[in-house]
């Protein structure tokens, strides 16, 4: 009995000098921002002992999972690769570092916090195990090159553009790494996916404004016409297809079916205070969309608007004849036109901001000799995360829109919205928002409505008092 105590003492006292002769110093954990399934460890391993020592792993309680990765650089693209083991030679040393060797900490059992202490568990080859306590730090922030993360399945969702090294984990976890569902256009994705979306469209408007006032039925009358709109609602379905080219380049098509419907009431002459409805249904103008990253914050994007909706649609009068609809009625603008769009997003640790700018411009005439008239947009927004899955936003939009260029030859003067000089507006508009990040999923669904705080519109016309986006995602 006294022989197998001796033994076992041995042993551990063996162990322990081993162990001692293999030193780490500085273990630290990267502080991340919130919600980050990922962080990175650093420290440096001294090897004191006449042999050579390989880990060939790590574990914790505070971690799903644990693996050994090194940076590496590959002309201007720095490559994240997964190490199976890591050699030190005898009387030598080797450093975890940014940019280098380091321990991805996946999955956190929950979320760490700046100073805490985590244990974690050297795996070493010979069969020994070291625990070590690291301390969570923030760590200075630093320009980081563009990684390549397709040799690393656990990081293949990350967005790795440009971007801090602080930031490095914020990735498409994050509910408001998206846009609002209602600002136009998105972010570029990672090479070779592709991602299909469905966005519901609702707006409401009423009748009437003249510059900033609202107007009543006798004024408008009163400009000489018989006819006079009371209620607007067009509902619109867009279906997107969108495949990242490259990690810079994005494409995107988008084609709405649009359902649109507007009360009339008569003023003057046969029917006085009579109602009419008139509605149009039918597919719109087709949107081919490139993006191009400028970083891993902004992104350029170049549209073109292919007449494919219907811009002569009719619809029987209160004659029950069949007339051309005015304006704001029809499917598509008959012509092609151009959109130049920036956007811009910073995303910190616990919220995120951004702001999108459109311009489009129309060009020529459609055959019936007129065409809508250029547009400028802004849209703005801060974000929250809420919960991991969900996140809340505000935002703000500003529109321009100019008035209708040329006639059409089967307009009438009965209504302002035949009139093309009614059509001119500057609008703001509120909106809050909802973001959803569907779990274990690289599905998404939005939510987002908006009501007008300014209104100054040239002649008298519609103007919305209400538009609601609800919105789907999934990229494969």
């Amino acid at each position: 009995m006294k022989k197998i105590l001796y033994f076992v003492t041995f042993l551990l006292t063996l162990n322990t000098a081993i162990a001692n002769d293999v030193i780490v110093e500085n273990p630290i954990v990267r502080l991340m921002p919130l919600n980050a399934k990922m962080t990175a460890g650093y420290f440096e391993l001294s090897n004191k002992s006449d042999n050579e020592e390989t880990l060939i792993g790590a574990k914790s309680n505070s971690f799903k999972n644990i693996e050994i990765h090194e940076s590496k650089k590959d002309g201007d693209v720095m490559q994240m690769l997964k190490r199976n083991s890591v050699s030190i030679k005898s009387k030598s040393n080797i450093k975890f570092m940014p940019m280098g060797l380091h321990l991805m900490l996946m999955n956190p059992i929950k979320q760490i916090e700046e100073n805490q202490e985590i244990s974690i568990t050297l795996i070493f080859e010979s069969g020994k195990n070291l625990d070590i306590n690291f301390l969570v730090k923030k760590m200075d922030e630093m320009k980081m090159p563009k990684m390549d993360m397709e040799n690393d399945s656990q990081c293949s969702d990350m967005d790795m553009g440009e971007m801090k090294m602080g930031n490095m984990m914020t990735n498409m976890s994050r509910p408001d790494f998206v846009f609002p569902v209602g600002v136009k256009g998105g972010k570029n994705m990672m090479a070779k996916r592709i991602m299909f979306s469905y966005k519901f469209g609702t707006m409401d408007m009423d009748c009437c404004k003249d510059s900033t006032s609202s107007v009543n039925n006798d004024f408008i009358k009163s400009l000489g016409f018989s006819m006079a709109p009371t209620d607007m609602t067009m509902d619109m379905h867009m279906f997107h297809a969108m495949y990242a080219y490259n990690k810079n380049i994005s494409l995107m098509a988008m084609l709405p079916y649009i359902e649109k419907e507007m009360d009339m009431v008569k003023l003057s002459g046969m029917n006085t205070g009579r109602t009419h409805r008139t509605s149009s249904r039918g597919i719109g103008d087709l949107s081919i969309t490139g993006l191009y990253k400028l970083s891993g914050k902004s992104n350029l994007k170049l549209s073109l608007s292919i007449p494919t909706g219907e811009f002569e649609e009719k619809d029987e009068n209160m004659m029950g004849m069949m007339k051309i609809l005015p304006y704001p009625m029809q499917l598509g603008s008959g012509t092609y036109d151009v959109t130049l769009g920036y956007s811009f997003q910073e995303i910190f640790s616990d919220w995120s901001y951004g702001f999108q700018l459109n311009a489009t411009k129309r060009f020529d005439y459609n055959s019936e000799d007129w065409r809508y008239g250029d547009r400028r947009e802004v849209s703005a927004w801060a974000a929250k995360p809420l919960f991991k899955t969900f996140s809340f936003s505000i935002g703000l939009d500003i529109e321009h829109q100019d008035n209708i260029n040329g006639k059409s030859s089967k307009r009438n003067n009965m209504t302002p919205t035949w009139n093309e000089y009614f059509h001119s507006h500057l609008r703001v508009s509120s909106n809050i928002g909802l973001n959803y990040k569907i779990p274990n999923s690289k599905s998404r669904i939005g939510l987002q409505c908006g009501v007008p705080i300014y209104e100054d519109v040239d002649g008298s016309q519609m103007v919305p008092d209400f538009k609601c986006n609800l919105g789907f995602s999934s990229m494969m």
